[in-house]
Parts: structure tokens; sequence; C-alpha cells
């Protein structure tokens, strides 16, 4: 079974949010959809710290190596 992405549970959300919006809906299928997007609000967020970690553990791995990314970067801004 495929893992949902980022972007599918982001779009998801803004679906709901969307919905939401509009301000038609029963007050119980509102609550429905709120709980719902709070729920996407948490598996997105949990997939941001994830990322965050991995991006944070490559840093230090190539800080450990001697490579400073702000240095590289610096060299690439020369227009």
């Amino acid at each position: 079974m495929d893992e949902v992405t980022f972007e599918e549970l982001y779009a998801a959300l803004e679906e709901k949010a969307r919905k939401l919006e509009q301000g038609n809906l029963p007050l119980e299928e509102s609550l429905k959809l709120y709980e719902q997007g709070a729920a996407l609000v948490d598996r997105l967020r949990t997939i941001l710290e994830k990322a965050e970690l991995r991006v944070r553990t490559l840093q230090d791995r190539l800080e450990d190596d001697g490579v400073d990314l702000r240095e590289a970067e610096a060299e690439y801004d020369d227009d």
C-alpha cells in the first residue's frame, strides 16, 4: 500500500478548509470536516518534523566532514 504524500494530504486539507469557508454546511458536517482537518494537520506536522530531522542530520554530517554549506552557497551568489 502506497503511503500518502505530503502534497496529497495538504490538498485534502485545503479542500476541507474550502468547504468549511463556504459556511453553508450543517453543524455536524462542519464539525466532522474540522476534526478531519485537525487530523490532517497532525499528520502534516509529523511529516515536516521528520523532514526537518533528516535535513539537520545531513547538515550535521556535512559539518562533521568539514563542509560548510553557507560558504558553498556564497560562491554561487555572485550575479
